[in-house]
């Protein structure tokens, strides 16, 4: 078994038990979780922690079948994922670490920059949480591209069992062309036409 995959598997994992309970702790924490972050404000930290979870399982997914994903990858794209899942991770644990230190008697959340805090000697500071989108960003190129295969695969699947139905159904219709009109049966000779041009 690929070290990589096991790797990648441990830190999905960590990713999905880490992430699991930052929401509601911000929320108690007085962290306004509906503003947005981002290069082009595409998150909330609502969002950003639900992608995360929801990357976290595709990955999951994807990863379950070993060898196709050793096959469709190479060794490099995944130690690239493998380090982007890495410093994901590490953000979200000094996320939660940082979050154990908050004492909101000494710290006032920012009600306009999302993870934002001053603390009691007026100092700005952010939460490490803001660094996670970055890392999605880097490692969605490899979640679309694995995706993109697996789809490919339950299409050609589809496509086995479309055939197979088309060929029985041509069986059946020679049977039934003595009942069919000549323009019922040149419907039908259209659609299924239509259908092997979809695959």
């Amino acid at each position: 078994m690929a070290k990589s995959i096991v790797s990648i598997n441990s830190l999905l994992v960590g990713l999905k038990t880490v992430n699991s309970s930052l929401l509601i702790k911000l929320q108690q924490l007085g962290f306004n979780t509906s503003l947005t972050l981002g290069a082009e404000q595409e998150y909330t930290v609502k969002t950003l922690v639900n992608a995360i979870d929801t990357l976290a399982i595709q990955f999951l997914t994807i990863t379950a079948n070993r060898n196709q994903f050793i096959q469709r990858t190479s060794y490099n794209e995944r130690m690239e994922i493998e380090c982007c899942l890495n410093s994901l991770l590490n953000c979200l644990q000094q996320t939660k670490q940082e979050l154990v230190d908050f004492n909101p008697g000494e710290f006032q959340c920012d009600k306009s920059l999302a993870l934002f805090y001053t603390s009691d000697n007026n100092e700005h500071c952010s939460l490490k949480l803001l660094d996670a989108v970055h890392f999605i960003d880097l490692i969605k190129p490899y979640c679309r591209m694995l995706e993109m295969i697996i789809a490919q695969e339950r299409i050609h699947a589809l496509s086995a069992v479309l055939e197979t139905l088309l060929s029985k159904e041509n069986t059946a219709a020679t049977e039934r062309d003595n009942e069919l009109t000549e323009e019922q049966s040149n419907a039908l000779e259209l659609s299924q036409y239509l259908i092997r041009q979809a695959l």
